[in-house]
């Protein structure tokens, strides 16, 4: 397996599926390896999720063991209750990843094309004249963009290229997981609910369309920078500790920087997913002038204390580390078997 086959490499305008010999991946190879993904990802960290949830609407006082006892104790078993909510995520993971990898990886090949070509123009300039290029002078920051891409070291250049790809491909996917989020928090919140379409009916009866989307902006605020240090982290932390350890196997690397870049990113913006969760699971017919951000933020700090803005945080890290870490080696597998010749597959690596 490549040692780089994250979603930066660049594409190939005649690779596909129907041609396996390709080398170098796809939006369509980054749309299916991401969905593969995310589904073993929500799989695997679902019970963990829905700890973290019921943590986050209980009161002070109640811990995860007290969560568990009482999901085990429920009339619907430990395993039906701690995986309840599961299908709206299930559903959509698909659809939630593929968008991510393939939305980073075409936004991150458009800027890798677009820095070979000024760097292909200043040598170019510098071959024909005899003098190097001058840097551009205007304020406007398309040109402080080009002065950044001719002058920056490769490293600089590509963690700021991973966060801001990472960053647009947050931004989205905000529109697909906030409905689906509304739907799995009530569903693991709220015992009276049985199913997801349920669920949804519920909150179209209530309050229409607009309000699926309730969260929206919270959820803006999580998806938005996370996902830009997410996959700036991972690239910048698996380069290292593959240039310290050559002999490491890429997968080991790929689950260690996988795993610790969740749980970095979500410990980063936890405060912000417990304000999203409050929300997302007041009354449906309250005002919107009481379920604001701040005014949420406000009145859990003064009810709770600044700590509950923090309360799960550590069972969402230890359930971040297995879920991140499984995402990059399965997209990572997925791209290498979509764009290598069956014959010459070799997983020793």
């Amino acid at each position: 397996m490549s040692d780089h086959a994250t979603p930066e490499a660049p594409p190939s305008q005649a690779a596909s599926l129907a041609a396996p010999c390709s080398s170098e991946p796809t939006a369509l190879h980054d749309i299916l390896s991401g969905g593969l993904a995310g589904m073993t990802s929500i799989a695997v960290g679902q019970p963990f999720d829905t700890v973290k949830v019921r943590l986050q609407t209980s009161p002070p006082g109640v811990g995860s063991l007290a969560v568990v006892r009482e999901a085990a104790a429920s009339r619907e078993g430990l395993v039906r209750s701690l995986f309840k909510g599961l299908a709206p995520p299930l559903a959509t993971a698909t659809a939630v990843n593929a968008i991510v990898f393939s939305v980073y990886g075409s936004a991150s090949r458009a800027v890798d094309r677009y820095a070979e070509d000024l760097r292909d123009a200043r040598d170019s300039y510098a071959a024909t004249s005899g003098s190097q290029l001058p840097m551009p002078a205007s304020p406007f920051p398309a040109n402080h963009l080009e002065a950044f891409a001719l002058t920056s070291s490769p490293s600089s250049f590509a963690v700021a290229k991973n966060f801001a790809c990472g960053s647009f491909a947050g931004l989205v996917q905000t529109a697909v997981i906030c409905p689906t989020e509304h739907v799995k928090c009530r569903l693991q919140a709220d015992p009276a609910l049985s199913s997801p379409l349920q669920c949804t009916r519920n909150i179209l009866k209530q309050a229409g369309l607009p309000g699926l989307l309730r969260g929206f902006n919270a959820t803006c605020l999580r998806e938005v920078p996370s996902f830009g240090l997410y996959f700036a982290f991972y690239d910048w932390a698996r380069e290292r500790m593959l240039e310290g350890l050559p002999a490491l196997p890429n997968w080991v690397s790929s689950v260690a920087c996988g795993g610790a870049s969740g749980a970095l990113t979500w410990a980063l913006v936890y405060p912000v997913d417990i304000i999203k969760t409050n929300i997302q699971t007041m009354p449906i017919d309250t005002p919107a002038k009481d379920r604001g951000m701040l005014t949420v933020a406000g009145r859990l700090v003064r009810k709770h204390g600044g700590s509950y803005l923090f309360r799960g945080l550590g069972v969402t890290v230890v359930r971040s580390f297995p879920v991140n870490g499984m995402i990059f080696p399965i997209y990572e597998l997925s791209i290498y078997m979509f764009t290598t010749p069956y014959g010459a597959w070799n997983f020793s690596e």
